[in-house]
């Protein structure tokens, strides 16, 4: 395997990219731990049975995700319910127009580009959905994709939004017009109303039918991932050599509720986490 040329933690702050939030949206990110204690994590029986509780807090995902993966497709995390479920679901509030919350990063050569090395930046939100046009779901994954150089001084080359799923977002590049950066060069990313699905620009982003179009707009709490990143993976190892570091990368059960049956119609099951979806380890396509 190629060496890594460049000090990566002297890179990773340089292209992580700031993201501005919908003003409208109430549902914000927040860190993995802050979700965990505020979460059981239950085993789900069925449409018309219910859930088998399995631990009272989240927080003990870590020996979790010793259990057969077999065994884990039916483990979710909920937030339950209560009066401080709305609060749950709201995640960190920003202040001062700012919004600081935990950016995971994955760091990992370009599957398809010998000399090129990819920095998969992830932001985790506690809720997904806005009543009457998207649909609802606990814990939600997004991610954008910034691959540079291998290089002493590493350059950006493009880097891959992505919306509702590996297959529905696209590589953008500073020489076609359709990625904006800082001042200070950070790729500038908006996050859509309800869905949270990352864009290159503000206004509305039509979608395949039956799906709403995305909404996102300036004037909102800008979050500046550079202050906030936690390195979780570099080539498929632990940063620090320790296993354990981050034991729920290793949960493959479901980040939210397993909803299912037609008396789910307005919502669908959390996602899978990071490092179980194909993007962590593979090339996204290409537009």
């Amino acid at each position: 395997m190629t060496d890594l040329k460049f000090d990566l933690a002297e890179i990773l702050p340089m292209f992580a990219p700031e993201i501005r939030l919908h003003p409208g949206d109430p549902y914000r990110p927040s860190s993995v731990e802050w979700y965990l204690e505020r979460t059981t994590l239950q085993r789900w029986r069925g449409v018309f049975r219910r859930n088998e509780v399995v631990c009272i807090s989240g927080e003990r995902l870590g020996l979790v995700a010793e259990i057969e993966s077999e065994d884990q497709a039916a483990l979710c995390l909920t937030i339950p319910e209560g009066p401080n479920q709305e609060r749950s679901r709201r995640g960190f509030q920003p202040t001062d127009g700012k919004l600081s919350a935990p950016c995971y990063v994955n760091a990992c050569f370009a599957p398809d580009e010998p000399d090129a090395f990819d920095l998969q930046y992830w932001f985790f939100y506690p809720f997904n959905g806005r009543g009457g046009r998207h649909v609802t779901h606990e814990g939600d994954w997004e991610h954008i994709t910034v691959r540079v150089t291998n290089a002493p001084m590493p350059i950006l080359i493009a880097a891959y939004v992505s919306a509702h799923g590996m297959n529905n977002g696209g590589w953008v590049s500073r020489g076609d017009g359709e990625l904006q950066v800082t001042d200070t060069g950070h790729p500038i990313i908006y996050s859509a109303i309800g869905s949270h699905a990352s864009y290159t620009t503000a206004g509305v982003h039509k979608q395949r039918w039956p799906k709403p179009g995305d909404r996102t707009r300036t004037g909102g709490p800008v979050w500046n991932t550079a202050d906030d990143l936690v390195l979780v993976e570099i080539n498929g190892q632990s940063p620090d050599g320790l296993e354990d570091a981050h034991p729920w990368l290793r949960y493959r059960g479901r980040w939210g509720a397993i909803r299912s049956g037609f008396s789910w119609p307005f919502a669908t099951t959390g996602p899978i986490g990071p490092s179980q979806q194909q993007s962590w380890i593979a090339e996204p396509p290409r537009r």
